[in-house]
């Protein structure tokens, strides 16, 4: 046997070695897992409340990173204080997961809850710690924290806005950051674990 013919059949054969050993792709680690997943979102064990979110990004001793998955017209219209928007791109990116805080409690948004559950899903399948959801997404936010938010006449699809904004203000729009005591005021169940050590902050959520 010539030496290329043997480096072409090692070639070969590494390659199907590589092939059968490879790792399962992401969308094969959600479909293994799904049973389990859902069933966590059904029990509703990660969506927190609008007033748990709140006190979170007013307590300097909790780190907190609020992550948007929505669209970027619906994140410039409007969104929470300090939140960054992300892309589906990014979530099936193993380096940007990597860079994800360990020390932090993570918030995913969405208008509802469709687009931050898939989002939480995929995040969980690649084991990002200290993993939750916005329960009921920006427009259970605007409900509790805008009194004088218009809701839209129009038929409305699933995790869409369902308000009415004048302008595209983002974080500047007055519900974006509202008055901390409003949380204080409201009555719900606690879903974020004690994730151990106290992170001081220089204010909003790192």
């Amino acid at each position: 046997m010539t030496f290329k013919l043997a480096g072409a059949l090692t070639a070969v054969i590494a390659g199907v070695g590589l092939l059968f050993f490879s790792q399962p792709s992401l969308d094969d680690r959600l479909e293994r897992d799904l049973e389990r997943l859902n069933a966590k979102l059904n029990a509703r064990q990660v969506q927190i409340d609008p007033a748990e979110l709140l006190d979170i990004i007013n307590d300097n001793n909790i780190a907190v990173r609020v992550l948007d998955v929505r669209d970027e017209a619906d994140f410039n219209l409007f969104h929470i204080i300090d939140s960054t928007r992300i892309t589906i791109g990014q979530i099936y990116d193993p380096v940007w997961v990597k860079s994800l805080p360990q020390s932090s409690v993570i918030v995913l948004v969405s208008n509802d809850e469709t687009r931050a559950g898939q989002a939480w899903k995929l995040l969980t399948v690649q084991k990002v710690p200290n993993l939750y959801l916005l329960a009921g997404g920006t427009n259970a936010w605007i409900d509790i924290f805008d009194s004088n938010a218009k809701p839209s006449t129009d038929p409305v699809a699933e995790d869409a806005i369902r308000y009415i904004f004048s302008a595209a203000l983002g974080d500047r729009h007055p519900a974006a950051n509202p008055d901390p005591h409003k949380a204080a005021r409201r009555k719900y169940k606690k879903i974020v674990k004690n994730i151990g050590g106290k992170v001081r902050k220089g204010g909003g959520c790192g």
